[in-house]
């Protein structure tokens, strides 16, 4: 592993637990990390195998509220005060550096479920299905209450709608989802604002839809606080050497309304309709009738919300990716990532069409010149 900048906290870490092999960088969007064999004269080879160690990327925006200061101090926790409860999450491990303690996770070998083979395209395989409702149950089981004194709301929340410690005594689930959708209108872009807005307009959507949306009329049931892993999807699921599927990156836990998780679960994982139908059956077993109550109303509201959401992050990541990326390549290779960018964004606008009330969507070619003009007037050249 070559020291740089970005990894010379990473690699002191190799050294002070005895590395015998590093791999990486691994993908990820909030860290740098790598994947770290132990050698066998380590004093931590007894308990692990492989290490996951990582820094924070610098500059990373957050576009997703969270409660917890970390993922492993949330996992520490679960681990120290509920061992045994939640199926198959990576283990927690200290090491001293310098005289300073750090910490570390198991890494867990093995592939992510989307590249899992064995079932029809876009299916997953009905023995992940039970895991994942595993999981559910064992979620709706951990003592939220117990978990809130643990975290605090999102930094740069500072408004004072944010709160959501308090749920569901203060708003309740409608309170909830209000502070979710705030949070995307006007916090979790702020950095990005100016570009977003100049996109979206060219897009066909108006400021005025966002602020539409945020203050459209609803009711949600309330239900009891959960903990909420909060970002579940194929690639946030490993499945080991024997078929076990591990949930891993919990950096955007939460406590809060069951029903945000499986929302975000539907969302990002692109079932097929059927198997859409089972996993919420599937949820609504698992979390019980207390949990679950409602539900069946409530849910469109959580999707419409992830739909906008996402709209709103493909945005201002391809932008982003867009501007990074210096000239020099070539005209055929900048029409390869404008119609890339175009792609994923007119697919996100498409499913946001109907939360925002989008009289129509524009042509691809329409959203790959709206891309073209940004682009060139804001890559680093000019």
């Amino acid at each position: 592993m070559t020291t740089t900048a970005a990894t010379r906290g990473v690699t002191d870490q190799v050294d002070a637990v005895g590395a015998s092999r590093v791999e990486g960088p691994l993908k990820g969007y909030h860290h740098q990390a790598f994947a770290v064999r132990l050698d066998q004269g380590s004093p931590l080879a007894k308990d692990f195998r492989w290490l996951k160690l990582r820094e924070p990327r610098s500059g990373v925006l957050w576009y997703d509220m969270r409660w917890f200061r970390s993922e492993d101090e949330l996992l520490q926790l679960l681990h120290t005060r509920y061992g045994g409860m939640l199926p198959r999450v990576p283990q927690v491990g200290e090491q001293l550096l310098q005289g300073q303690k750090f910490t570390f996770l198991a890494f867990i070998e093995g592939v992510t479920l989307d590249r899992v083979r064995g079932g029809r395209a876009g299916r997953v395989p009905a023995h992940y299905l039970d895991q994942i409702e595993e999981l559910f149950r064992a979620l709706a089981l951990v003592d939220a209450e117990g978990l809130v004194a643990h975290g605090g709301p999102s930094p740069g929340t500072d408004c004072g709608r944010y709160d959501l410690g308090t749920y569901p005594e203060r708003g309740g689930a409608t309170g909830f989802l209000r502070a979710l959708t705030h949070f995307t209108v006007a916090h979790a872009y702020q950095d990005q604002q100016k570009e977003m807005d100049e996109l979206l307009d060219g897009l066909g959507v108006a400021s005025a839809m966002l602020d539409a949306f945020e203050r459209r009329a609803y009711r949600l049931t309330d239900r009891p606080r959960t903990l909420l892993h909060g970002d579940l999807h194929r690639k946030n699921f490993v499945v080991d050497r024997v078929g076990d599927l591990w949930t891993i990156d919990w950096e955007l836990a939460l406590v809060g309304d069951p029903l945000y998780d499986l929302a975000t679960h539907l969302h990002l994982m692109g079932y097929q309709a059927d198997q859409e139908r089972e996993m919420v059956a599937r949820w609504q077993r698992a979390v019980g009738p207390h949990r679950s109550a409602g539900a069946a109303e409530d849910l469109p509201h959580y999707l419409a919300y992830k739909r906008v959401q996402s709209l709103c992050t493909d945005l201002v990541r391809t932008a982003s990716r867009l501007r990074d990326l210096p000239e020099g390549d070539g005209a055929a290779a900048d029409r390869v990532r404008l119609r890339g960018a175009a792609i994923l964004v007119r697919r996100a606008l498409v499913a946001a069409r109907e939360p925002l009330g989008l009289p129509s969507v524009p042509p691809m070619d329409q959203v790959e010149s709206v891309f073209a003009d940004w682009w060139y007037r804001n890559r680093p050249s000019h």
